[in-house]
């Protein structure tokens, strides 16, 4: 069982379990149910042309920053995904592209921010995330992915009872005079 490091998700929270999760082909007993599992030995493998997709739909928009996907070419060779589009919009007729990446050699979870490269950044807000998985590794037909995870940002703790507001209306009026 191995997920992304606890260093890499302290300001994190997986919101994977709000979701419905879609593929756009399986082969049998590598289906769907596999991407969100915590066993990384598990693997969803497409069977179908490219490009391979995999739908997470939320009943209603979410704040999402950061998808990690595992994926290992050592163990799975032209069967990696390479080249990835991930897209975000509210239903499939508004998608857009918000990160194109090409993975070279990945071994292990491999994290991408949608919200920009800065913790701070605004997290995009979305009600269905697609990963398009372009192509593969040696120009592979099929793919293999071992694991999904999409992570919000983690609620402020807040110990003084204060809102964290942040915006100049609610800055200008956060003190009494």
């Amino acid at each position: 069982m191995a997920h992304p490091t606890a260093a890499d998700t302290t300001h994190l929270r997986d919101i994977g379990s709000l979701a419905a999760w879609s593929v756009s082909s399986s082969k049998p007993g590598f289906g769907v149910e596999h991407l969100s599992d915590p066993n990384v030995r598990t693997l969803w493998q497409s069977e179908g042309p490219q490009p391979h997709l995999i739908n997470i739909q939320f009943s209603k928009k979410q704040s999402i920053c950061q998808i990690s996907i595992y994926a290992d070419v050592a163990g799975d060779d032209s069967y990696t995904p390479q080249k990835l589009s991930l897209r975000a919009g509210t239903y499939h007729g508004d998608l857009h592209e918000v990160r194109y990446v090409e993975m070279q050699q990945p071994a292990g979870w491999q994290h991408f921010r949608l919200a920009g490269e800065a913790e701070e950044d605004e997290p995009i807000r979305a009600s269905l995330v697609q990963i398009a998985i372009i192509s593969n590794h040696l120009n592979g037909k099929d793919t293999h992915v071992r694991g999904v995870q999409i992570f919000a940002p983690r609620e402020p703790h807040l110990s003084s009872g204060l809102m964290p507001f942040k915006t100049v209306p609610f800055t200008m009026h956060e003190s009494i005079r």
